[in-house]
């Protein structure tokens, strides 16, 4: 057996959201929608990283990926965590719902149901139907015929409650608790008696589908209709969560508890990254860190740009960030302190 081949990281879509919530003055009309949306991101995130132990209970030789998204024309399909073992293969859709849960096969629909009020969801079986029909083109355009896929929808939250009335089918043989996983495995693994995969074609299988992964990178700006001048400037103290360093001999200083930073505007220029763009001039940079000398935010560029273009004041820096690291760490201590 083997554990995640791919990481589970902090979807670059996420990290551009949380960018813009720490960026987004609290009395914008669209902040209490971002914040909405943040904590639905995270919880659902949450959701994803409690299947890791069940899975790394199953008995047989397989590989997990998590989070893969992959391009079959005119568009994308993305899968919460798909196994593949040498008789078949596994899409697990995960779900972390509240409060209690009502399946309605009729008009194919989940309600979320708290004291009084309601709340409706798209049908998550069919989402992870539809992923299965998705991805079996996609194996097959790759050269990767009649391989059984099994598909269902975990839910991760042990304190919701489910009502699946014993007539519903669609949902009651396709929804499944957390706990129930291990078992699940077992009694596919009995039920597909062929293997279609070896251990190398499984290795080979999985490194083509990490290579076709596609990341979800939005405009993330456009996406909620704000403009770059709505949001915040400035750099952020790592220690009190301040918005407002300023520049004193070569360090940031933080008027609100006196904490000094030499690099506290590499993550300006990532959150400038995330939201804007990959290319800053010494102009733009000044403007977005409140930073006034112009030969210390060149230095400054210098040692963060991945490569420079043209001459004077039209150069331009290129920046970078590789989504596949755990860099971030500063959005969750800014999360903790924001009790985000």
């Amino acid at each position: 057996m083997i554990t995640s081949q791919k990481p589970h990281l902090i979807p670059p879509h996420v990290l551009k959201l949380q960018a813009l919530y720490y960026r987004l003055p609290k009395n914008h009309p669209r902040f209490p929608n971002l914040e909405q949306r943040i904590r639905n991101e995270l919880s659902g995130l949450y959701g994803e990283s409690r299947l890791y132990y069940p899975l790394s209970k199953l008995p047989t030789y397989h590989r997990t990926i998590p989070n893969i998204r992959l391009f079959l024309h005119p568009s994308h399909f993305q899968i919460d965590f798909l196994v593949v073992t040498p008789k078949f293969l596994l899409i697990l859709e995960s779900k972390y719902y509240s409060d209690d849960l009502i399946f309605d096969d009729t008009v194919h629909q989940v309600i979320q149901q708290k004291d009084q009020s309601y709340r409706v969801f798209e049908d998550p079986v069919l989402q992870a139907e539809e992923q299965s029909y998705q991805l079996s083109l996609w194996l097959e355009k790759n050269g990767y015929d009649d391989l059984p896929i099994e598909y269902f929808v975990v839910m991760t939250n042990p304190q919701t409650r489910l009502r699946i009335e014993p007539s519903n089918n669609h949902h009651a043989e396709k929804v499944i608790s957390l706990q129930r996983l291990p078992s699940l495995f077992r009694e596919l693994n009995s039920k597909h008696e062929k293997n279609y995969l070896t251990q190398n074609e499984i290795k080979n299988l999985t490194t083509t589908l990490i290579q076709n992964h596609r990341s979800y990178l939005p405009n993330i700006l456009e996406l909620n209709k704000i403009t770059p001048n709505e949001i915040l400037k400035g750099v952020f103290c790592m220690k009190c969560a301040n918005l407002g360093m300023r520049m004193t001999n070569r360090y940031w200083q933080c008027d609100t508890c006196g904490h000094r930073d030499r690099y506290a505007h590499e993550n300006t220029l990532k959150d400038y990254f995330l939201l804007i763009g990959d290319e800053i001039n010494n102009q733009e940079f000044r403007s977005f860190a409140y930073l006034n000398a112009r030969t210390t935010a060149k230095d400054m560029l210098k040692r963060t740009a991945t490569n420079i273009s043209g001459i004077k004041r039209s150069t331009k820096y290129k920046l970078f960030y590789d989504y596949n690291t755990n860099e971030f760490d500063y959005l969750s201590e800014l999360r903790k302190l924001r009790n985000l």
